[in-house]
């Protein structure tokens, strides 16, 4: 069963022993996924207006010793300061967390744990993609914790295909990962 850890009132942390990636050497990498309720639109908040964005981050004992350093020197003590400031300060692989349960084909069970709204958005490749949008961030965070993150495990019977996605930066997960876990 993960782990889940509020980080703050937008971000939850999820992780466990068996989330993992491997490069072909040396030990693999645990990762932990970060769930965020954010407001796509930047301003105004009306019905409706959140979203979750999720992305995966190295879990902190795999992190590398810089961005550790860095998080303690900035007043990251605890684990969960040190894993906000390596999301906020470095970010992750982004994921399409609906992808995990596709919005219309989860809306049996999902529809009772929190009031949502399926819209068809574009993404970044130009393909359409169906995602889930809540009523405030609250009710985000609530279906964040109650279903995004029970269900986060389903991501990593693919893990090699979700980091084989390439970013924006003309990258693949796999070397965000990399670059963040310094393999």
């Amino acid at each position: 069963m993960p782990t889940i850890t509020e980080l703050c009132d937008r971000l939850l942390y999820v992780e466990s022993d068996r989330w993992q990636c491997s490069f072909g050497h040396g030990a693999p990498v645990r990762l932990g996924l970060v769930l965020e309720a954010v407001n796509p639109g930047g301003g105004e908040e009306d019905e409706y207006s959140f979203v979750i964005d999720a992305s995966l981050i190295p879990q902190p004992e795999y992190l590398d010793e810089e961005i550790m350093e860095e998080a303690k020197a900035e007043g990251a003590k605890s684990r969960e300061e040190q894993i906000r400031y390596a999301y906020e300060c470095y970010g992750g692989v982004p994921v399409n967390i609906d992808a995990v349960q596709p919005a219309k084909a989860s809306c049996g069970f999902s529809s009772f744990v929190a009031e949502s709204s399926i819209r068809s958005i574009k993404a970044g490749s130009g393909e359409e993609m169906e995602v889930r949008h809540f009523r405030d961030r609250e009710e985000a965070m609530r279906f964040a914790r109650d279903f995004y993150a029970v269900y986060a495990s389903v991501l990593f019977g693919f893990i090699d295909v979700v980091l084989d996605r390439p970013l924006p930066a003309g990258k693949t997960g796999w070397d965000r990962i990399r670059q963040m876990a310094k393999k």
